[in-house]
């Protein structure tokens, strides 16, 4: 009895063990398309008690998505090209037992639609043959075969290649569209074709003869290019030129057979530059070419200039502003102010070498400032130079801005040819500054027994700004006069008048003296310089009127005491000239000398 009863509990020991193995179920078998998702799921039949249980498959492209003792999750995204038949092993274990199953996963090819890779045409011209090669590619590599389901009138397209094929007969703009199929799928490309009519034309650019350093009474040569600019092809051209005879216009070929759409060529061009050629680039006349395109004749047209040395050359340039002279190249820029007084100097020279110039104008010109001067000379010799001074003034109510001024100059030599040059000048002109919009001398006109003359100035704001530290300078060496005023105050756009009166001295020489007003910004700063002339009369001196003595008085004359540092030449002065004062000196020792007399005529009655 006991042995049965161990073998009994032998026997369920054995089948326990037995039953607690993993136990895999049947996996059934999955067919998929390409770029389906693929998910198997497992659940054990049998669950294990020796451990957790381990997954594993044979198959790399199935993830693990989540799994536990008993159950487990695969899965699989497949993609393009995964099509084929897959034998799958699954297996689960746990610490000393395992279990395995197999099933068979099968994934469909899915077809892809061809696609059109190329860029359409759309563009055509009435009679010219259009074509545009339709690319497409196929991922599956399918045949693929090509169609248009839009299209115009005579339009057609090879099926295997994709060859679009037209010769549009009118202008307008046409819808086409091409279609590529792998008979599962296709893709489509639509677009507009553009006909434009036929165009005809001819292009001839514009050509000079010769140049700026060109001799006269040589032949010079240029060439010349025609262009077809139109759309057809243009046959039998002829090119002339309505040039006059003088300068014996000809081509190294008159005739062009062909020229093709879009092409050009080129012809030499020859000359002649007679010696009565002015220096100017001038238009001598035209250049016609003229030709025949489809039964059309096509003409183009371009003019032909001429240019010959010039030979009266500004050499030198010299600009002086308010006294401030500078030398000046053409483009150079200049400063000015408003009523600034402007000087030029201007040196030209004959270049040739054996030809006088005649006739010579110089013109200076901006209309904006107002500017328009001009100085004659009569003759310039070969070789030789001259020199021109002129002079102007810019307008005290004239804008802050920068003016362009052409000077320029013109002659003709003996030849008759007109000679030419022109710089231009840039007038910075700034409106910050003091200016001297007024100098006369009262009175004008110096008498022989005249002993002082008066100066009136007047001084123009024409800033932006109020200004307090204002200096005046004025000097004649001739009349051993100086004077310097500092300190002067003048609102913005407002003046102020000044009167200055000058001692002439009795021993002052006949002849015309030349007084020099300048004003000074921030008092050392120089801003404006204006002359004035004070013309003495040949054959007299100045003289005292009275025929009295003048004996000085004991009180020291008043004095008007400045102060005043100038950025030029001179030193600071303390002094006055006080007609008046000396006047009443004088009417007081005539009355000192009335008494006197009758005193003594008192004095004489009495005795």
């Amino acid at each position: 009895m006991k042995k049965l009863l161990l073998m009994i509990m032998f026997l369920l020991l054995v089948l326990g063990a037995v039953s607690a193995q993993p136990t895999l179920p049947a996996i059934s078998d999955i067919t998929v398309n390409e770029t389906d998702a693929v998910s198997i799921e497992i659940t054990l039949t049998e669950v294990s008690d020796n451990g957790s249980t381990s997954w594993w498959t044979n198959f790399s492209s199935l993830t693990l998505a989540q799994s536990n003792n008993t159950y487990a999750q695969y899965t699989w995204t497949t993609g393009y090209n995964d099509a084929g038949t897959y034998a799958i092993m699954f297996n689960a274990s746990d610490d000393n037992s395992s279990d395995s199953g197999t099933m068979t996963i099968t994934v469909n090819n899915k077809n892809r639609a061809p696609s059109i890779t190329s860029t359409a045409v759309t563009t055509a011209i009435v009679g010219h043959a259009y074509s545009y090669n339709v690319t497409a590619t196929d991922a599956d590599s399918d045949t693929i075969q090509y169609s248009l389901t839009t299209f115009p009138e005579g339009m057609s397209i090879n099926t295997s290649s994709g060859l679009i094929s037209w010769t549009p007969t009118t202008a307008g703009v046409n819808v086409v569209t091409a279609q590529v199929s792998d008979t599962l799928a296709t893709d489509t490309q639509t677009f507009n074709v553009t006909v434009s009519a036929q165009s005809y034309g001819l292009t001839l650019a514009d050509v000079t003869l010769g140049g700026s350093s060109q001799e006269r009474e040589k032949n010079t040569t240029v060439t010349l290019t025609v262009s077809n600019s139109g759309t057809e092809t243009i046959t039998d051209i002829s090119l002339s030129s309505s040039a006059s005879s003088t300068y014996l216009v000809s081509f190294s070929s008159a005739t062009i057979a062909s020229l093709a759409s879009g092409s050009s060529t080129t012809v030499t061009l020859t000359g002649y530059v007679p010696d009565d050629k002015d220096a100017a680039k001038e238009s001598i006349g035209t250049i016609t070419a003229t030709g025949t395109s489809s039964g059309n004749q096509v003409t183009a047209t371009s003019t032909l200039y001429m240019q010959a040395e010039n030979n009266l050359e500004i050499r030198d340039l010299d600009i002086t502003v308010n006294d401030d002279s500078e030398n000046v190249d053409d483009g150079d820029t200049v400063d000015v102010f408003p009523a600034s007084e402007i000087e030029v100097v201007i040196e030209l020279k004959n270049s040739h070498s054996d030809i006088d110039m005649e006739d010579i104008t110089v013109t200076i010109y901006n209309d904006d400032l107002d500017v328009d001067e001009d100085e004659d000379l009569s003759k310039i010799k070969d070789g030789k130079k001259e020199t021109l001074e002129l002079k102007f003034s810019i307008d005290e109510d004239a804008d802050e801005d920068n003016y362009d001024v052409e000077i320029t100059v013109e002659g003709e030599d003996d030849n008759g040819a007109i000679h030419t040059e022109t710089w231009t000048i840039v007038f910075d002109l700034n409106e910050e500054g003091i200016i001297i919009t007024k100098a006369l001398l009262v009175p004008e006109a110096i008498g022989c027994n005249e002993n002082s003359v008066d100066l009136d100035v007047e001084l123009t704001n024409v800033g932006t700004r109020d200004e307090d530290d204002i200096g005046l300078e004025i000097v004649a060496d001739s009349l051993d006069y100086e004077k310097r005023v500092s300190y002067l105050e003048i609102d913005e756009d407002e003046k102020i008048a000044k009167t200055y009166t000058m001692p002439l001295d009795e021993n002052l020489e006949s002849g015309t003296h030349i007084i020099e007003i300048t004003s000074f910004l921030d008092m050392d700063e120089q801003s404006h310089v204006k002359y004035v002339y004070l013309a003495i009369p040949s054959g007299c001196s100045v003289e005292q009127d009275t025929g009295i003595t003048v004996v000085p008085s004991d009180i020291e004359e008043e004095k008007e005491e400045v102060e005043f540092v100038d950025s030029g030449t001179g030193e600071s002065l303390s002094f006055s000239s006080n007609v008046w004062m000396t006047v009443l000196l004088v009417l007081a020792n005539i009355l000192v000398l009335v008494v006197i007399v009758i005193l003594v005529m008192k004095f004489l009655i009495r005795t």
